[in-house]
C-alpha cells in the first residue's frame, strides 16, 4: 500500500503508521506543493494538515483508484470529497477533532463585539484615550444555529457566561446547556430574541443561504453574527448591504464560499465586519487528534475492520 499525504503529517505519524504497517510507501506534498514522488499509484489519501492544499486535490482527484480517504474536516463538501464520492472510495472524517477550538474562536468573535475590541485596537493605532461604553453578556440571548460538536460545546461556553441560550438543529434531540431548543422550522421565530447568532452547521442544499434578507431583516440592528460553519450559509450581498445601512452591529466570518477571499472582494471594507482566514481550527492539539484518528483506522483498515466516522 502507498500513503499520499503530507511531510509533515509523516513526520508526526510516519513512524507509528510504519509499526503497523512496515510495507507502507509514501508520496509525500511538502510546503511548497512539491511531491516526493508522484502520489498516482496511491491507495490511501490523507487529506490534512500541510497536504490540506489545492496542490494536493488537484493531484489526488486524477488518482484512478483509491481504496480510502481521511480528511481532518468535519464538513465533507467540496471537489475532493464530490471526486471520492463519485469514485465510490470510503471516505473518513474527523468530528469534533476541532470542535474546542472553533467554539473558543466563536467565543473570541463574540467578545470582541461585546467588549468592542476592534475599536480599542483603532483608538491606539490613532493614539486616542477614550472611554467607550460596553455591553455585559449576562441579559443577552446566545443563539447557536447547529448543534453538533461545535455548537455544543459554544453552548456550554455560553452558559458559563451567564448568556441565555438558544438552539437550532436539524432534529428534536435535546442538547445540554441551551435554554430554548428549536428546529429549521423554528429559526425565524428565534432570530429576533438574539443578540449573537453563530452559525456552527455543515453545509448541506437545505441551508444554502440560510441567513437571507429576509433572515437579517429579523435579526435585531443590536445584534452580531458570527460564521464558523460554512461560507454557503450567508448570502453575502444581503449582508453588506445590511452592514452597511448600518442595521446589524456587526458580524464575524471565518469561512467564505470562495477561500481564499479575493484581494480585490469589496467584503474587505464593509464597516463592523471582522474577517479571518478560515483559521478558527487552528491548535497544537488538532493535529495530534487527527493523527491519532486516523492512525486506529489504519490500523482497522490493515485488519480488513470497520473504519470509525465514515461519511460514505
Amino acid at each position: 500500500m502507498k500513503v499520499a499525504a503530507g511531510q509533515g503529517f509523516f513526520e508526526h505519524f510516519g513512524a507509528a503508521a510504519q509499526e503497523m504497517g512496515p510495507d507502507l510507501g509514501w508520496a509525500l506534498i511538502d510546503a511548497n506543493g512539491v511531491w516526493s514522488t508522484s502520489p498516482q499509484d496511491c491507495d490511501l489519501l490523507v487529506y490534512a494538515a500541510d497536504a490540506y492544499t489545492p496542490e494536493f486535490v488537484q493531484e489526488t482527484i486524477h488518482i484512478p483508484a483509491p481504496r480510502w480517504a481521511h480528511t481532518e474536516d468535519a464538513g465533507i463538501d467540496g471537489l475532493f470529497y464530490d471526486t471520492m464520492r463519485d469514485k465510490g472510495v470510503a471516505l473518513t472524517h474527523s468530528p469534533g477533532a476541532n470542535a474546542t477550538e472553533v467554539a473558543e474562536f466563536a467565543l473570541s468573535m463574540l467578545l470582541w463585539s461585546a467588549k468592542r475590541l476592534g475599536d480599542f485596537q483603532a483608538q491606539q493605532q490613532a493614539h486616542q484615550w477614550r472611554k467607550l461604553a460596553l455591553e455585559s453578556l449576562s441579559d443577552k440571548a446566545l443563539l447557536v444555529v447547529g448543534l453538533g460538536a461545535i455548537g455544543s460545546r459554544l453552548a456550554a461556553f455560553g452558559k458559563a457566561l451567564g448568556l441565555r441560550v438558544l438552539g437550532i438543529r436539524r432534529t428534536a434531540l435535546a442538547v445540554a446547556h441551551v435554554d430554548r431548543q428549536g428546529t429549521f422550522a423554528d429559526l425565524a421565530a428565534f432570530l429576533p430574541e438574539a443578540d449573537f447568532v453563530v452559525l456552527a452547521l455543515p453545509i448541506s442544499p437545505e441551508v444554502v443561504g440560510l441567513i437571507d434578507q429576509t433572515a437579517l431583516t429579523r435579526m435585531k440592528p443590536t445584534a452580531t453574527l458570527i460564521n464558523v460553519g460554512r461560507g454557503a450559509l450567508i448570502d453575502l450581498t444581503a449582508l453588506k448591504e445590511t452592514l452597511r445601512a448600518g442595521r446589524l452591529a456587526g458580524a464575524c466570518l471565518d469561512v467564505f464560499p470562495t477561500e481564499p477571499l479575493p484581494v480585490d472582494d469589496d467584503l474587505w471594507d464593509v464597516p463592523n465586519l471582522l474577517i479571518t482566514p478560515h483559521i478558527a481550527y487552528s491548535s497544537p492539539l488538532y493535529l495530534q487528534r487527527v493523527g491519532t484518528l486516523w492512525l486506529e483506522n489504519l490500523r482497522r483498515f490493515i485488519r480488513g475492520e470497520a473504519l470509525l466516522h465514515r461519511a460514505f
